[in-house]
Protein backbone atom coordinates (compact mmCIF):
# COMPACT_ATOMS: atom_id res chain seq x y z
CA UNK A 1 0.00 0.00 0.00
CA UNK A 2 2.39 3.08 0.78
CA UNK A 3 4.36 1.68 -2.65
CA UNK A 4 1.22 2.40 -4.40
CA UNK A 5 0.76 5.76 -2.42
CA UNK A 6 4.59 6.61 -3.15
CA UNK A 7 4.09 6.05 -7.40
CA UNK A 8 1.13 8.08 -7.16
CA UNK A 9 2.51 11.04 -5.08
CA UNK A 10 4.83 12.03 -7.56
CA UNK A 11 2.44 12.53 -10.27
CA UNK A 12 0.19 14.38 -7.82
CA UNK A 13 2.86 16.80 -7.13
CA UNK A 14 3.99 17.66 -11.09
CA UNK A 15 0.78 17.59 -11.65
CA UNK A 16 0.00 20.53 -8.74
CA UNK A 17 2.94 22.66 -10.21
CA UNK A 18 1.82 22.56 -13.68
CA UNK A 19 -0.76 25.54 -13.34
CA UNK A 20 2.48 28.06 -11.87
CA UNK A 21 4.06 26.90 -14.38
CA UNK A 22 1.65 27.93 -16.89
CA UNK A 23 1.85 31.66 -15.84
CA UNK A 24 3.42 34.05 -18.73
CA UNK A 25 6.38 36.54 -17.22
CA UNK A 26 5.42 40.00 -17.35
CA UNK A 27 7.03 42.23 -20.09
CA UNK A 28 8.58 45.42 -19.75
CA UNK A 29 7.16 48.71 -21.55
CA UNK A 30 8.59 52.06 -21.33
CA UNK A 31 5.97 54.88 -22.30
CA UNK A 32 7.50 57.23 -25.11
CA UNK A 33 6.19 60.37 -23.60
CA UNK A 34 7.25 59.98 -19.68
CA UNK A 35 10.27 57.40 -20.27
CA UNK A 36 8.89 55.09 -17.39
CA UNK A 37 8.61 51.77 -17.28
CA UNK A 38 5.60 49.38 -16.48
CA UNK A 39 5.13 45.95 -16.25
CA UNK A 40 2.20 44.32 -19.09
CA UNK A 41 0.98 41.16 -17.91
CA UNK A 42 -0.25 39.18 -20.82
CA UNK A 43 -3.31 39.04 -18.89
CA UNK A 44 -4.28 43.11 -19.07
CA UNK A 45 -2.82 44.23 -15.88
CA UNK A 46 0.02 46.92 -15.46
CA UNK A 47 2.33 48.31 -13.17
CA UNK A 48 4.69 51.10 -12.93
CA UNK A 49 8.15 49.17 -12.56
CA UNK A 50 10.84 50.21 -9.74
CA UNK A 51 14.18 49.79 -9.59
CA UNK A 52 16.57 48.00 -6.70
CA UNK A 53 16.62 50.84 -4.64
CA UNK A 54 12.80 51.90 -4.35
CA UNK A 55 12.49 54.54 -6.68
CA UNK A 56 10.24 54.33 -9.86
CA UNK A 57 12.25 53.37 -12.87
CA UNK A 58 11.52 57.12 -14.78
CA UNK A 59 14.42 59.27 -16.06
CA UNK A 60 13.49 62.08 -13.96
CA UNK A 61 13.48 59.99 -10.59
CA UNK A 62 17.37 60.62 -9.28
CA UNK A 63 19.15 57.47 -8.26
CA UNK A 64 20.04 58.80 -4.99
CA UNK A 65 16.55 59.17 -4.18
CA UNK A 66 15.87 55.74 -3.18
CA UNK A 67 12.35 55.03 -0.62
CA UNK A 68 14.71 52.92 1.72
CA UNK A 69 17.50 55.93 2.52
CA UNK A 70 14.83 58.09 3.55
CA UNK A 71 12.70 55.62 5.41
CA UNK A 72 16.52 54.69 7.12
CA UNK A 73 17.02 58.37 7.57
CA UNK A 74 13.21 58.94 9.10
CA UNK A 75 13.71 56.04 11.02
CA UNK A 76 17.20 57.64 12.69
CA UNK A 77 15.56 60.87 13.30
CA UNK A 78 12.83 59.23 15.62
CA UNK A 79 14.99 57.01 17.43
CA UNK A 80 17.43 60.39 17.97
CA UNK A 81 14.19 62.27 19.01
CA UNK A 82 13.22 59.34 21.21
CA UNK A 83 16.46 59.46 23.01
CA UNK A 84 16.48 62.67 23.54
CA UNK A 85 13.24 62.45 25.22
CA UNK A 86 14.40 59.38 27.76
CA UNK A 87 17.20 62.41 28.96
CA UNK A 88 15.01 64.80 29.62
CA UNK A 89 12.48 62.48 31.52
CA UNK A 90 15.30 60.73 33.75
CA UNK A 91 16.65 64.58 34.30
CA UNK A 92 13.15 65.00 35.50
CA UNK A 93 12.79 62.87 37.54
CA UNK A 94 16.10 62.24 39.32
CA UNK A 95 15.84 65.52 40.55
CA UNK A 96 15.81 65.82 44.53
Amino acid sequence: MTMFLRWCALPILILSAYPAAALDQPVVWRDEDTGCAYLLTPQGGISPRHRRDGTLDCPDVAAGTGVVENMGRDVARGLDALQREIERLRERYNRP
